[in-house]
């Protein structure tokens, strides 16, 4: 382990959370950060390059994880089966990334039950919200979760996936005044189906509008510039802040918009 990282570790506090790439470090070095991490109960995610071979991270097992694969790393399903096999007896978590295309004869409908959630962003490239309501439907009827970033305007089709358990992740960004009826509808119906908005508050927006939808149900983060306890927005903040989202509810970091 390098002295720096070492040093790091120390200075964390409890249940904060380590995420560490495979490919920077020997399985060697691995096991010792692993292992000063569970001693100062850190949270740990190991970022799945493709690096390790199974029983690589079977050997890591030994220490609690969670492990974040994709589709352009891992696209056979044998082999992520077995990884499930080997985390799951350990008490360990797998999560997957679409990278690619969405393809409607993808393996992936068939083996929903590996993973503790599925993420897939339209950031890069758009979706088919057609095929991304199927993927919605199927893993509604397993133990898996859908996390689906959406990065253009919200709108109707929006409502089809808010059918289905879920968690979307919408940026403020995308969000005008005039759309403040379609979005308070769009969480209403989620809130009926169980699905969780999750509204990423990155710009400024009327304090108003910002109370509506946390009422109305919305998950709210703020990535805004420090706030003063005179501004009203301030309570707003602090009261959302106190609200914890699962680890199967976003992508390694809870404040981005994957």
């Amino acid at each position: 382990m390098t002295e720096n990282l070492d040093l790091q570790i120390e200075k964390w506090e409890k249940k904060s959370r380590l995420i560490v790439r495979d490919d920077l470090y020997e399985i060697s070095e691995l096991r010792e950060i692993f292992d000063k991490a569970s001693r100062r109960k850190l949270k740990i995610s190991l970022l799945d390059t493709g690096h390790l071979a199974p029983e690589d991270i079977e050997l890591l097992s030994t220490y609690r994880f969670s492990l974040y694969t994709s589709d352009s790393v891992r696209s056979d399903f044998e082999e992520l089966s077995l990884l499930h096999q080997l985390l799951k007896s350990k008490g360990c978590r797998m999560y997957y990334v679409i990278d690619g295309d969405l393809e409607k004869d993808s393996k992936l409908f068939d083996n929903l039950e590996l993973f503790d959630s599925i993420f897939i962003s339209s950031r890069e490239k758009d979706i088919d919200l057609e095929l991304l309501t199927s993927l919605a439907g199927e893993i509604s009827r397993s133990r898996s979760n859908l996390v689906y970033y959406h990065h253009q305007n919200p709108d109707e089709s929006l409502a089809e996936i808010c059918q289905h358990n879920c968690w979307i992740h919408i940026s403020s960004k995308n969000l005008t005044e005039e759309m403040e009826i379609l979005i308070l509808d769009l969480i209403k119906r989620a809130k009926k189906n169980k699905v969780q908005v999750i509204i990423h508050i990155e710009d400024s927006k009327p304090y108003s509008f910002l109370k509506r939808l946390y009422s109305w149900g919305a998950y709210l983060i703020f990535n805004l510039s420090p706030v003063g306890r005179s501004e009203k927005i301030y309570e707003l903040i602090k009261t959302c802040e106190k609200k914890k989202l699962p680890e199967k509810a976003f992508y390694l970091y809870k404040e981005v918009m994957a």
